[in-house]
């Protein structure tokens, strides 16, 4: 069960998210469409965070775009694996070389959490957002983060899972540790037609040290040309991920 989320906070951090998706200044109107909100609420919160130095106003064409503040909030925390834009850098060339979706990942209680997304560029592709959840046992990213953890840790989160679902059948732990450990081996975990119909993910876990959270790395698109293309998708990732630590 997710905590209950406090509208005004959720939606200030959803206009961040929306302007690292778009990376261009940007309308009251196109942000409240976006989402789906009122125009005055959504001009009301924007102009504050005007106010607070989050958001710059350009009045000749009545535009926000972020701040350097923004950009700073979490200088003090990133860790080497974002410096130089070697990881952004490494999506990219997967975005070039495989036309998909990429997603980098976290966890998030019995979730993984998009936490960058660069768009596809396949005729046929999935559109994802900054932000957006996906179920820790049976999306791509959940199971290659499952598959860093030890036993242990994945029974707990199992036996959270069965405790907090009311709408799915109960998770078979053996299962789950089997797949984990199938997964772990491979060296990445790849799921399909479980979050959207016909279409999945494969994903791979980054290098991680001990005071870092872990991160995956994931490809999203079409089940079919998931599987047609795993080994050669799996060998790009595993390629980059070389080249991140590098060897």
């Amino acid at each position: 069960m997710q905590h209950k989320l406090v509208k005004s906070a959720a939606r200030v951090l959803h206009v961040l998210e929306f302007f690292d998706e778009v990376k261009r200044a940007s309308s009251v109107a196109e942000v409240a469409a976006h989402y789906g909100w009122p125009h005055s609420s959504t001009s009301v919160l924007m102009r504050s965070l005007v106010a607070l130095g989050y958001l710059h106003y350009d009045t000749s064409d009545r535009s926000y775009f972020p701040s350097t503040r923004v950009a700073l909030l979490g200088d003090w925390i990133q860790d080497n694996r974002f410096k130089d834009g070697q990881l952004m850098r490494l999506m990219h060339d997967l975005n070039d070389e495989t036309g998909e979706t990429v997603v980098l990942a976290a966890q998030n209680g019995l979730h993984s959490q998009y936490i960058r997304v660069i768009q596809g560029t396949n005729t046929l592709r999935m559109h994802l957002h900054i932000g957006t959840l996906r179920p820790l046992f049976v999306s791509g990213t959940g199971r290659a983060l499952l598959s860093q953890m030890d036993q242990a840790t994945i029974r707990k989160l199992a036996h959270k899972h069965n405790a907090s679902s009311d709408s799915q059948p109960p998770l078979d732990i053996p299962n789950v540790l089997g797949q984990a450990a199938v997964d772990r081996a491979n060296g990445y975990a790849m799921s399909l037609n479980h979050v959207t119909p016909r279409a999945g993910s494969i994903a791979m876990p980054l290098p991680t040290r001990s005071q870092y959270r872990p991160l995956v790395i994931g490809l999203g698109g079409l089940s079919d040309r998931l599987i047609t293309n795993e080994q050669r998708y799996a060998e790009a990732m595993r390629r980059g991920v070389k080249n991140l630590l590098g060897d």
